[in-house]
């Protein structure tokens, strides 16, 4: 993706004229249009609405803002960190990633580094001690790109399709259920029920990032249920406390939801019809050649969740 044209469209964003924009950013008018159809053409959609008030953003621009603001500011953060240190800058990157060349970097889904952090760690610690490797959490798009680029050597991760880079193989099976307060009582052997229950109240829907790679099982939710009266999230925390205050449900993986928050007001309902189930899987670059050691940590992290410690989850075939 074109940064500047990122940048451009930030600061657009921030001015509302298109002017004011390329003087911030010291350029000309011409330049900055240019930037902004570029980028536009790129994207496939149209971010700004030019009319006598001014420019304004398009539904999609506005959805597209954060995500491009949150783009520009991690580059920042990594440009600050690879800077020399001193004059109040953070550690230097040297510093840093000091003693870390030779760690293998295991990835954890962010979604479920609540319910398989434990497990990774005391596997990992046990194979390699405790100075030989770290983890790093991100959403399972992510860290399947960074396997396939060989940043990462290990992921657990929700499964997906991977490519033939990549080597996933399932560890656990997780479930999708019904999230709701536990004053609300829900039969979900019963479709009627479930039916009933999601018709009067206002459905989560998780935006990003841990479903959108899972777009056919949420957009069979929607269809299956006739789902109409949203209410979009971006951050587990945030949904936690929605669904604490009443008058919103949603259809999570079990895994997702930490184990600390069932009981507080929040509970969880089966679901018979529907829906399929998610695997959790290990990966790692086919190129790797690291088949043995590979299974070795699958085996250690599965059984970690075999018994009625961590009743979530079921043995992948």
């Amino acid at each position: 993706m074109d940064l500047e044209g990122v940048r451009s469209f930030l600061a657009v964003a921030k001015h509302h004229t298109i002017s004011k924009a390329a003087a911030s950013l010291y350029v000309t008018q011409p330049t900055m249009s240019l930037r902004l159809r570029r980028l536009e053409e790129g994207l496939g959609f149209p971010l700004f609405e030019r009319g006598w008030r001014g420019v304004t953003l398009t539904r999609q621009g506005a959805y597209f803002l954060p995500y491009a603001a949150q783009l520009v500011r991690d580059l920042a953060s990594a440009t600050e960190v690879l800077g020399e240190a001193g004059q109040g800058r953070p550690l230097s990157f040297a510093t840093v990633a000091r003693d870390q060349e030779d760690q293998l970097v295991v990835g954890v889904d962010s979604w479920l580094t609540g319910r398989m952090t434990d497990a990774v760690v005391d596997t990992f610690d046990a194979a390699v001690g405790p100075h030989g490797f770290r983890i790093t959490g991100r959403p399972a798009p992510t860290l399947i790109d960074l396997l396939e680029l060989e940043h990462i050597d290990y992921a657990v991760f929700y499964s997906t399709g991977t490519g033939d880079a990549i080597h996933a193989r399932p560890l656990l099976r997780d479930r999708m259920v019904l999230v709701h307060r536990e004053d609300l009582v829900v039969d979900g052997e019963r479709e009627s029920a479930v039916r009933e229950a999601l018709s009067a109240h206002d459905f989560l829907l998780f935006d990003n990032p841990v479903l959108t790679h899972h777009a056919g099982v949420t957009t069979r939710l929607i269809d299956d249920y006739g789902l109409t009266r949203f209410r979009v999230v971006d951050d587990l925390d945030v949904m936690l406390s929605l669904l604490r205050k009443g008058g919103t449900i949603s259809i999570l993986p079990i895994s997702a939801i930490p184990p600390d928050s069932r009981g507080d007001t929040i509970t969880v309902t089966e679901l018979g019809r529907f829906p399929p189930e998610i695997t959790i899987d290990l990966g790692w670059h086919a190129r790797s050649g690291r088949v043995a050691e590979a299974e070795a940590f699958h085996a250690a992290i599965a059984a970690r969740h075999a018994g009625p410690d961590a009743p979530a989850f079921q043995a992948a075939p």
